[in-house]
């Protein structure tokens, strides 16, 4: 085997490397991490088998076992962990229409595998037949889609910003009785972190509680915030409050607004906080805002993951 097949790997993780320091809220690098990946399996196998190696057999073997057994029953195992999800969220959460995307994802494959099956043994005339193969078409590129989304959600997850931040952004989320919820603790926590080990080297940054008051809320989700992080003991003054947004875009166009009049004419480093699921996302906002940060994610419970990447 030519050696030259070794470059097309490397080639497709150099690749992978420099759109993610371009742009890391974006499906290009997920696409090329995952053809980096494969390629690398790829030509592992041929220089295996052009070199008569048993380690190429067996891994042949097993590579064929994974991909039957995915094609065979991984929808199974999917609708199987979507059901078995719904009941752990409706145990521990509210039973709401959020709440039950894992479950009405899981009946929508379930309709799908029996009207497959009703088809395939069913003598259709040549245009269902066409219909039928485009459908499928559609549900392979979806998925496609869909893996490269959550690949590209964990990638976000890696970035390490530097300690040299002039503001932190703190995205809201709802209030619960007037208070911070679990949920936006733990951005606010993660938040706090940063800052407090960026003031240990001697220029803290300002926190900026972006969130405005909801229909069913008594005060501004930003003023909420901004009473939980002054309790975990970061000062007033270190404090800036945005209480007009009402959306993620909105967060962050008027968190930039913010902080353009606070910085002056003075250029300024920030990055944003959010939950580790929700930093994609946020990203290609403050993208769209004008905003060059970074996203820092917090913790979020793994039985709730499944219903907010679907949201």
């Amino acid at each position: 085997m030519s050696i030259s097949l070794l470059g097309i790997p490397l080639l497709l993780f150099a690749a992978f490397l420099v759109f993610y320091k371009i742009n890391r809220v974006s499906l290009i690098p997920s696409f090329l991490f995952t053809a980096s990946l494969f390629s690398t399996i790829l030509v592992l196998v041929l220089f295996l088998y052009h070199n008569d190696s048993v380690v190429a057999a067996w891994l042949l073997v097993l590579l064929f076992v994974l991909f039957f057994f995915v094609i065979a029953f991984g929808l199974y195992a999917i609708i199987a962990f979507l059901l078995i999800n719904t009941w752990a969220m409706f145990k521990r959460e509210t039973h709401t229409l959020a709440h039950s995307l894992p479950l009405i994802l899981a009946v929508a494959l379930i309709t799908f595998v029996i009207i497959m099956r009703l088809i395939e043994n069913a003598d259709l005339p040549f245009a269902l037949v066409v219909i039928d193969g485009w459908i499928l078409g559609m549900a392979l590129c979806y998925a496609i889609h869909v893996s490269q989304f959550i690949i590209a959600v964990v990638l976000c997850n890696f970035s390490r910003p530097k300690y040299d931040q002039a503001y932190v952004i703190v995205l809201g989320a709802g209030l619960k009785d007037g208070k911070v919820s679990p949920l936006l603790a733990r951005r606010i926590d993660r938040a706090v972190t940063f800052w407090g080990k960026q003031a240990e080297l001697g220029a803290s940054p300002k926190l900026i509680m972006s969130g405005g008051q909801g229909s069913d809320e008594p005060r501004s989700e930003a003023e909420a915030m901004a009473e939980y992080a002054v309790g975990l003991g970061v000062p007033k003054d270190q404090v800036l409050l945005e209480s007009k947004s009402t959306t993620t875009m909105e967060n962050m166009l008027y968190s930039k607004k913010l902080m353009d009049e606070d910085a002056g004419d003075t250029e300024y480093k920030a990055v944003y906080v959010t939950n580790n699921y929700h930093l994609l996302r946020a990203g290609i906002y403050a993208k769209k805002a004008g905003l060059d940060a970074i996203g820092l994610g917090s913790k979020t419970a793994f039985y709730y993951l499944p219903t907010a990447l679907l949201r």
